[in-house]
């Protein structure tokens, strides 16, 4: 089973949708899912009048058709809990587990953080990205392991460049989410690709527009997940070289 571990030392810079994204994106290839919620509100009774945005996804998450021996979603708030839940998936034949951390690391998440195959620091923009360099430098000795990522800008994809450029020297995952309702609604609705779906209506009818938003938020989740996984793997991916621009180097090159 590999882990990733999702850390931001600041709030709202998309720890928690990035969570839900990838779980989604998972699913979709195929594999078994477990998420950790060590986050503040890990022990929260999903009965109660406000349940955690992880409760309710997975509460939606069932209403589409996701079963619990595809994904599970569990609470620790101690290090045994987490070796231990990490410990029986492994056991249980899940593919990957996903660690959704509280803000400041304390012994949980330090587990967590210390079990990750990957490192995963998301940015909603330049200021969360600055926040999220001076924390890894703050609280993780050797981040050989951490990729930034980028779970949509809030100010659109002209803060995009700026986002990236603040992350310095931590290498960023080329797959970009947009800034999207659609990724946020999985919540309310469930799997993003079930909720595209349930979106589809006749080519520029009613509702049209937000079936083709959704449609590209859940490309862009799956794009995302496929160079995740290649990034566990010790796979990069790389920008692509058309044939023709090939040939014009060569030529440059000759000439």
């Amino acid at each position: 089973m590999q882990t990733i571990t999702f850390f931001a030392t600041k709030g709202g810079t998309g720890r928690t949708v990035s969570t839900m994204a990838l779980a989604s994106g998972f699913l979709a290839m195929g594999k078994r899912v477990l998420v950790l919620d060590c986050t503040d509100e890990a022990k929260a009774d999903p009965r109660r009048d406000t349940p955690t945005t992880l409760q309710r996804w997975r509460k939606a998450m069932s209403s589409s058709g996701v079963l619990e021996d595809r994904l599970q979603l569990l609470s620790c708030t101690t290090r045994e809990d987490i070796e231990d839940m990490l410990a029986s998936a492994d056991t249980d034949g899940f593919d990957i587990a996903l660690i959704d951390t509280r803000i400041l690391p304390q012994e949980p998440q330090g587990a967590a953080l210390g079990r990750a195959d990957l490192i995963l620091s998301p940015a909603i923009g330049e200021f969360e990205a600055k926040n999220v360099v001076k924390g890894i430098s703050e609280y993780l000795v050797e981040p050989d392991n951490v990729l930034g990522l980028i779970p949509g800008c809030r100010a659109g994809a002209a803060d995009i460049p700026a986002t990236r450029a603040a992350f310095a020297s931590i290498p960023i995952l080329k797959t970009e989410l947009p800034w999207s309702e659609a990724i946020g609604d999985q919540v309310v609705n469930g799997d993003i690709g079930h909720f595209t779906e349930c979106l589809a209506c006749e080519q520029f009818g009613t509702g049209y527009g937000r079936f083709r938003e959704a449609q590209a938020a859940w490309s862009a989740v799956l794009a995302l997940t496929v160079e995740v996984q290649w990034a566990l793997d010790g796979l990069q991916l790389q920008p692509h070289v058309s044939e023709w621009k090939q040939f014009v180097t060569k030529q440059k090159a000759s000439a």
